[in-house]
């Protein structure tokens, strides 16, 4: 395709890339949430319904972006590539409050060094989901590759951190602080490994539209 692939004025089309953005705009939101969350736990309570209501508004517009792409007939995408990134938008969501969620419900009392280490790599993720899904009707095959590369550092960077997690709470001897914990991890590291999926969705879009 020629350059200005997305030079598009529709009105369906000005509303789906606008709404993808404010639900990656949310994702940034909830991240820094939590990360303020695990810095401070004196916030958790609190953070946590904050938490509890972005992802409900990320909810909202996932179920109003598949509404309007059923409704129609051309997208500025292909309604297969938008339909996966709001897909995966809305699990790394999804997975960010249930980080939270458990926190609250197992009383975690402090937080660990490698719960900091995870929740820096998802803030920085989801800046960068944000900064590719912005980018998106520009066109710019170059910049969206850069943004997806980021991201899916963040992911493999996450998955040293959490191997290395796991690995150190086996050494703890409380077996119940280690299977709460263990749930923890899980959740937050899913937080990233779904966010390597919006990475793959941005990267399938920048090179099919090139």
């Amino acid at each position: 395709m020629t350059s200005g692939w997305l030079s598009w004025v529709r009105a369906n089309d000005v509303e789906i890339m606008t709404l993808l953005q404010n639900q990656a705009s949310i994702l940034v939101k909830a991240s820094s949430v939590l990360a303020e969350s695990i810095s401070d736990f004196s916030t958790l309570k609190e953070n946590n319904t904050t938490l509890k209501n972005l992802e409900q508004e990320g909810d909202e517009l996932t179920h109003k972006l598949f509404t309007i792409i059923d409704k129609t007939f051309i997208t500025p995408l292909d309604k297969e590539d938008i339909s996966e990134l709001t897909s995966a938008i809305d699990q790394v969501l999804d997975s960010t409050y249930g980080t939270s969620d458990k926190l609250v419900l197992f009383k975690i009392q402090k937080p660990s060094l490698h719960l900091q280490e995870l929740v820096t790599l998802l803030v920085t993720a989801t800046q960068e989901i944000y900064k590719g899904v912005s980018e998106l009707h520009k066109g710019k095959r170059e910049k969206l590759l850069i943004h997806s590369k980021a991201i899916s550092k963040c992911e493999h960077d996450g998955d040293s951190v959490y191997r290395l997690a796991i690995a150190n709470l086996f050494e703890t001897h409380d077996a119940i602080d280690i299977i709460k914990l263990k749930e923890v991890y899980e959740t937050l590291e899913n937080a990233l490994d779904r966010s390597r999926d919006v990475a793959d969705a941005i990267e399938d879009v920048a090179l099919k539209y090139r």
